[in-house]
């Protein structure tokens, strides 16, 4: 039995190697489809249970008039001033989709919000337009420059296309950038070379998985979109048919795959009803779903990643949540609240329902050094690596304990938000008394204390679990 448990591991990892899918999920809510005018945006940043995760504070910089930066793989001018940011991305060294055990600069940010409330995640697509292996800027790059340099999500939507129309867009030839800031969300769907942007709408629930989703209707656009169609036989406007760039540019064998469709299809039905009152954890329900209390739900298999050809094979659903996990963001954006206290980025690592979500402050700027840890290697001073031992023996007797934790951490979450209420109000007293500075001290210790308590409560139930179960996760 052993031996015949040795070669199926073997054909598992067999089947993985070729793997190109990814499985990211985002979820964009217009101010008029919440409770109280914010813009909401949910990601699930999944990257594969390999991919070490982090949580790190970027400062605002000056910079010498002049001065450039190299970013893989051109170099660019710097602005005057580079704005403070939180981050989410690779530890270094770390293996992944798409990623190289590397630690050069511009190479790990995935998701985050800065200083104004510019949120940003990303989801890789598949277009028919060719890679462009090392030539332009990487997608990660440019993820980190957004952050950087755009205060609004039409600020971001416009760089997007100042740098793909000026270097293109190296390394893969499909993404969607998800970006939203207190007013209004955007996305942008690209190619190696071209791009389209449109505005969700004020009264929009919008999910994203895998494939584009811009169809007929757009704001803005490359110059080139339609040009480079027609020459590759991809639109022909003699036929009298309005361009459509998903069915131009879009992997037909990807915009009709059940990979994506089930996602997209279960979120929308998961918030189905609650336009005009949803909240943050009405996405936090969505990304932490797994079919379950459907025909559809199935045991989680922790040893092996469900990208599109596993769960093909397997004959099972792409859930929402998964282990492909390395984090998860719900971003509270209020336009009416000055900045520092109203942009709220609610974070999970590694696995949402395993690992608990707590608040990040615009105004903070500080968490434990076991969130920030940039070293991949497996140990007790990574957050990540803990809340991935804690999922792994979750997953051991999974009907039990998992419904026991996801029970905590919602409990938790619940009692983070009255808390943040609080915090809240104090702060903008404090801003309204002029002090600001004592309003970002607030914010960041309380952001601190709910990061430290989490991860102290991970460890907590690592120990009981393990405990009880007998059994201890080998990384």
């Amino acid at each position: 039995m052993r031996f015949r448990g040795s070669i199926l591991m073997l054909i598992v990892i067999l089947i993985l190697i070729p793997v190109t899918s990814e499985g990211c999920t985002t979820i964009l809510a217009g101010k008029n489809t919440t409770a109280d005018g914010s813009v909401l945006h949910g990601h699930n940043e999944d990257m594969g249970f390999t991919a070490v995760g982090r949580l790190w504070p970027v400062p605002a910089a000056t910079h010498r008039k002049g001065s450039t930066v190299d970013v893989p793989y051109v170099s660019l001018e710097l602005p005057d001033v580079t704005y403070g940011y939180w981050a989410s991305g690779n530890a270094f060294g770390t293996s992944g989709l798409g990623i190289a055990a590397e630690s050069r600069s511009y190479d790990s940010v995935l998701v985050g919000m800065n200083e104004f409330g510019l949120t940003m995640s990303c989801n890789w697509m598949y277009s028919k337009e060719e890679n462009l292996p090392g030539q332009g800027v990487r997608r990660y790059a440019l993820r980190q420059l957004i952050l950087e340099r755009a205060k609004t999500a039409r600020e971001a939507v416009e760089f997007i296309g100042k740098i793909i129309d000026t270097h293109s867009q190296a390394d893969w030839g499909g993404l969607t950038y998800c970006l939203a800031d207190p007013d209004e969300a955007w996305i942008v769907e690209t190619t190696s070379k071209n791009w389209v942007a449109r505005r969700v709408k004020d009264d929009e629930v919008l999910v994203i998985a895998n494939r584009f989703t811009i169809g007929e209707e757009y704001d803005i656009a490359s110059k080139g979109l339609l040009d480079t169609a027609q020459k590759k036989g991809w639109f022909d406007p003699s036929k009298g048919k309005p361009f459509n760039f998903k069915a131009s540019y879009g992997d037909p064998v990807r915009m009709s795959s059940p990979y994506d469709i089930d996602r997209e299809e279960r979120a929308y039905a998961l918030l189905k009803g609650k336009t005009g009152a949803l909240l943050p954890a009405d996405l936090m329900l969505v990304l932490t779903d797994a079919y379950e209390g459907t025909t559809k739900y199935h045991k989680p298999i922790n040893h092996i990643e469900p990208w599109e050809d596993v769960t093909d094979k397997l004959l099972i659903p792409r859930a929402i949540r998964t282990n492909l996990c390395q984090s998860s963001t719900v971003a509270h954006l209020r336009g009416n609240i000055p900045a520092d206290v109203g942009n709220v980025l609610w974070y999970a690592m590694a696995v949402p329902g395993y690992s608990g979500y707590f608040p990040v402050y615009a105004g903070a700027s500080s968490v434990p050094d076991e969130f920030m840890n940039v070293n991949s290697a497996y140990g007790a001073t990574s957050a990540w690596w803990t809340f991935r031992m804690l999922q792994k023996i979750t997953d051991t007797e999974h009907d039990l304990l998992f419904s026991i934790l996801r029970s905590f951490w919602e409990g938790e979450r619940a009692a983070a938000m009255i808390g943040a209420a609080t915090v809240e109000e104090r702060a903008l007293r404090l801003i309204e008394e002029g002090k600001k500075d004592d309003a970002r001290k607030l914010l960041d210790r309380f952001t601190f204390a709910r990061a430290k308590d989490t991860l102290q409560n991970a460890h907590v139930f690592l120990r009981k679990f393990q405990d009880k179960t007998g059994n201890v996760p080998i990384h």
